[in-house]
């Protein structure tokens, strides 16, 4: 995962590109035309990007780096992966040129708030004809909570329902049906989870990370203008009570994960396949294990306050680095990957687009092989939760909440124990994160 010209993508969030070539600057002269524009961002550039997320090669080039070469010929891509020994720090204390940082909306406050890198590109998409309107609002939202306009998010994630269909037809139960409240969904998982013959099937698991950090209650871990722990209150109670606790009640569930020591993941639901319903962040590329069983998607649960919201977005995004020598042709690169053209791509090949236009939400997964599935229902039918505002501390509460997930679930600790402990040592986590940079 390390390699020079390549571009990345991410099958939960987006694409990444830098660069680092001739031209740039915000800037645009009154006098400029649209010819002069052109020639002037079709000058050789080698756009340098850094992949924080650390992608391999062949991800990033099969997916979006050789549509990129075969567009730009003139751009040399240059991709710099993260690696123990090269961080952004490290490459700004040596001076390296970075053009396009790429990162994920979660991991984006560290590596490019964080380091001082951003650079509001708000101008220079009016000047490259970049139209903003045709943008999911939500998509571009979850950018712009990071104070500006500092990249363009390229592809996206969010939580979907994957169903096994197979434990649904072995017990005689309905599939879930639409619009399902998270009441319901803990019911329906009730009823699945049972030990037959000595199989211990549960009904309703979660990622449980994922499922507090993309909900729909769009709850921050942190509070930017204290930078403490803001976990601690009656919204994050009810996230817990429901996503933690009420689903723990079912014959088994405690005994399962008290077994397992550990919160279900990905692997237990596709390999294990004892589990009938499955709450994690989307993805479909390379799952071979899907043609191993009957499965299906449905929304994520919502809330019945709010009945027509459900995920956050969680977009990967291409942001222009303030030291970029050529903002004009990174710029064009955001256009390009960002066009009607591109992203009916991408959703075809089962990426979740950025644009609201509804062609492309329908084009979604026609390049996969399961157009029998409710793949398109399941990701878009609801609209997006707005995205609860990042910071570079969140990694430290997160981990701390995340120690007590188990201990919630197998009532070791109730709730308000829980999330008091959690405060206190993501605080501590924060404190100690401060002084590492003094």
């Amino acid at each position: 995962m390390v390699s020079k010209n390549r571009i990345l993508v991410i099958l939960l969030a987006p694409v990444m590109l830098s660069a680092t070539a001739c031209s740039g600057g915000a800037s645009t002269p009154q006098n400029e035309t649209a010819s002069d524009l052109k020639a002037q961002s079709n000058e050789p550039a080698e756009l340098v990007v850094f992949g924080n997320p650390a992608d391999p090669e062949n991800v990033f080039n099969t997916r979006i780096g050789d549509a990129v070469r075969k567009k730009f010929p003139n751009y040399t891509i240059k991709y710099v992966p993260k690696t123990k020994d090269t961080t952004m720090d490290s490459l700004i204390a040596s001076g390296s040129p970075i053009d396009l940082i790429y990162d994920s909306v979660g991991g984006a406050a560290g590596s490019v708030i964080e380091t001082g890198s951003e650079f509001d590109i708000s101008d220079l998409t009016k000047k490259h004809q970049l139209d903003l309107t045709r943008f999911d609002p939500g998509q571009l939202d979850a950018v712009k909570q990071f104070g500006g306009l500092y990249g363009l998010p390229i592809h996206s994630g969010g939580l979907v329902t994957y169903i096994n269909k197979d434990i649904f037809d072995k017990f005689g139960i309905p599939y879930p049906k639409e619009g399902m409240t998270w009441d319901e969904a803990i019911d329906l998982g009730n009823k699945l989870t049972r030990n037959e013959s000595g199989t211990q099937y549960i009904g309703l698991g979660l990622s449980i990370s994922h499922a507090v950090g993309m909900s729909s209650l769009s709850l921050p871990y942190v509070d930017k203008k204290t930078e403490k722990a803001a976990i601690n209150n009656d919204n994050f109670k009810k996230l817990m009570e429901t996503l933690v606790v009420k689903p723990s009640q079912a014959d088994g569930y405690k005994e399962t994960i008290a077994s397992l020591k550990r919160t279900f993941n990905n692997d237990d639901f596709m390999k294990t396949r004892t589990m009938a319903m499955f709450i994690m962040n989307y993805g479909l590329q390379d799952q071979t294990s899907f043609n191993e069983f009957q499965w299906d998607m449905a929304p994520l649960p919502v809330f019945k306050e709010n009945p027509t919201v459900g995920t956050q977005p969680y977009p990967g995004i291409l942001f222009v680095s303030k030291t970029s020598k050529y903002k004009d042709q990174a710029v064009e690169v955001l256009k390009y990957l960002t066009s009607d053209e591109y992203q009916l791509d991408l959703s075809k090949r089962g990426f979740i687009p950025v644009l609201k236009d509804e062609k492309i939400k329908k084009a979604f997964g026609q390049s996969l092989p399961y157009k029998d599935k409710n793949i398109v229902n399941a990701v878009f039918s609801k609209s997006l939760a707005p995205t609860a505002p990042k910071t570079k501390y969140d990694g430290a509460v997160n981990g701390a909440l995340g120690k007590q997930y188990v201990k919630m679930v197998t009532g070791e600790v109730d709730v308000n124990s829980a999330l008091r402990a959690a405060e206190e040592e993501g605080n501590k986590g924060i404190e100690s994160a401060k002084a590492s940079k003094k």
